[in-house]
């Protein structure tokens, strides 16, 4: 049995972070049986979540565990998800989720933390999340503001916070275009079948789609039928 140490779903999705979503989309996907846990981050192995338990062992970094489950899936006599995968479509992958995890994920960030309207929805969140953090909950607004302040530098230091909102959107709307580009009318991101990646493409997108923040990288993101249709795949398959 797998622990797995996340944050807070949300929104209906498994998780407020993208990569805990992704972690756990993926244990769906591969079959692995597990329990969750709701964590502090600060208390966190590396300071970051998602980490999980597994069989006296403690592993972080959610690609660091998909890396780790995939070599290990003979363990349960599991097939890995990325078993046969062909070295063009292992870069792919690769480039993928780089483009994914190191650059749309600070779009992401920016629109809950910085946009007036991502801030109405996403900080009552945060408030109601203080407790687990050791923090009295009537302090909750209070401590979501200063770790709104901290992510506003952390966007700032990073690039991102940087840009008008304008061109931050352009940015957003460019990374989908090249998803949905590449996807094209296949059923998953690589092709015919499931492969890790869509671990790391359901919860980015879901990320966005079934979140109610309402701007235009949310408008493409629905005005494009594949990634629409991807999504509500996944989902069902995955997660309701």
């Amino acid at each position: 049995m797998i622990t797995l140490h996340k944050f807070v779903p949300a929104w209906g999705l498994p998780d407020i972070s993208p990569f805990c979503s992704k972690l756990e989309i993926y244990l769906r996907m591969a079959g692995w049986q597990y329990e969750t846990k709701v964590a502090n981050s600060q208390k966190a192995p590396k300071k970051k979540l998602p980490f999980i338990e597994m069989e006296g062992h403690t592993l972080c970094d959610s690609s660091a565990i998909v890396t780790y489950l995939e070599a290990h899936a003979d363990h349960p006599l599991k097939q890995p998800l990325d078993a046969g995968l062909s070295l063009r479509d292992a870069a792919a992958s690769r480039a993928l989720q780089s483009m994914l995890e190191e650059h749309l994920y600070f779009i992401t960030v920016w629109r809950r933390w910085v946009q007036p309207r991502g801030w109405a929805q996403y900080q009552p969140i945060i408030a109601n999340f203080v407790p687990n953090l050791g923090v009295p909950a009537f302090m909750g607004k209070f401590v979501a503001s200063i770790i709104r302040k901290d992510m506003l530098k952390t966007l700032s230091a990073q690039g991102t916070g940087r840009h008008t909102p304008a061109e931050i959107h352009a940015q957003g709307i460019a990374l989908l275009t090249a998803i949905s580009d590449w996807m094209g009318d296949a059923p998953y991101i690589l092709g015919a079948q499931p492969r890790t990646l869509d671990a790391t493409v359901y919860a980015f997108l879901a990320g966005i789609v079934d979140v109610p923040i309402e701007d235009p990288i949310k408008a493409f993101l629905q005005s494009q039928g594949n990634l629409v249709a991807y999504c509500a795949r996944m989902k069902a398959q995955y997660w309701q």
